[in-house]
């Protein structure tokens, strides 16, 4: 296994994966970098980071101080049918809220609120309602922007009585007030497969019970308008995201091919992290094929 590993962090363009991780149960199996990066380099998820908004949704719902049906009402939205918006259309990205997700070209409405304003969690937050919720899954990082605002607005939003094993950090709105958990979440490869092991394991990680069970089941309950997402989490229920993987299967996906993908039948759980030119240049499902017929 890590002379596998050693053989595709070797690889240059166009896929150029920097670091990857096979977790077996609670054991490392093997573990590659490049460039510099090691084990205990915290490593940008970019959208792998709507996962872990996933998580700290889920530690609020589990003292009771948010639910999922409740309204986000951010400042502004009682006065008009923002109101309708709640928490769970938000993670399941079908809050009905106008969004272009692009980085470039016309309508870059990604590109704009990341790069181009000195207030992100407002741009978000200003988009109208342009359908019903629930009437259609529109992948957003507006709608991400949006629960990290109405995060901060919990009181002690962030406890600190949980740890993925290693060390993380957040980037936040050049204001300082709101995190960027569409895209801003940084773990080291450990942390982010830990993560991962959290939703095999019904929201335990070693002795800890970080998450409820009930919030596990919910987030892994494809959505109306996507089957293939859950509440922050991509599934494989209907084998179209990985074809040739079980249908158990879930996964965190950014942008340059990066991913940590679990297989619960298996007891397994892959990372990678890299730069691939243009999306797909790294094919993933094979790399986590190839590790399966490798795991003891």
């Amino acid at each position: 296994m890590q002379g596998y590993l050693d053989t595709v962090i070797a690889v240059g363009a166009p896929e150029y994966t920097t670091a990857s991780l096979v977790l077996q149960g609670d054991q490392v199996v093997a573990e590659a970098y490049r460039d510099g990066l090691g084990s205990e380099s915290p490593l940008k998820g970019f959208s792998m980071s709507k996962s872990f908004a996933n998580l700290l949704v889920g530690r609020l719902a589990a003292r009771g101080v948010v639910a999922v049906d409740d309204a986000l009402l951010l400042p502004g939205w009682d006065q008009d049918q923002r109101s309708l918006v709640t928490w769970d259309r938000s993670l399941r990205m079908s809050s009905g809220l106008r969004w272009h997700e692009a980085a470039l070209g016309p309508d870059n409405d990604q590109g704009q609120m990341f790069y181009n304003t000195a207030d992100p969690a407002a741009y978000a937050a200003s988009k109208p309602l342009e359908v019903a919720p629930y009437s259609r899954f529109n992948y957003s990082s507006g709608d991400y922007m949006n629960v990290a605002s109405a995060l901060v607005r919990v009181p002690h939003w962030f406890d600190p009585g949980w740890d993925l094993g290693g060390p993380f950090s957040l980037e936040f709105a050049p204001d300082g007030g709101v995190p960027l958990l569409a895209e801003g979440v940084y773990l080291t490869t450990r942390g982010w497969a830990g993560m991962a092991r959290l939703y095999m394991n019904g929201g335990r990680l070693g002795e800890q019970q970080i998450l409820p069970d009930q919030w596990v089941t919910y987030s892994l309950t494809p959505s109306d308008t996507n089957y293939d997402y859950g509440a922050g989490l991509w599934l494989n229920r209907g084998q179209n995201l990985f074809p040739d993987l079980p249908p158990d299967v879930f996964a965190f996906i950014g942008s340059y091919d990066r991913y940590v993908v679990a297989v619960p039948a298996e007891d397994v759980v892959v990372v990678r992290f890299g730069f691939s030119h243009q999306p797909g240049d790294f094919d993933m499902e094979r790399f986590v094929l190839n590790v399966l017929e490798l795991v003891p």
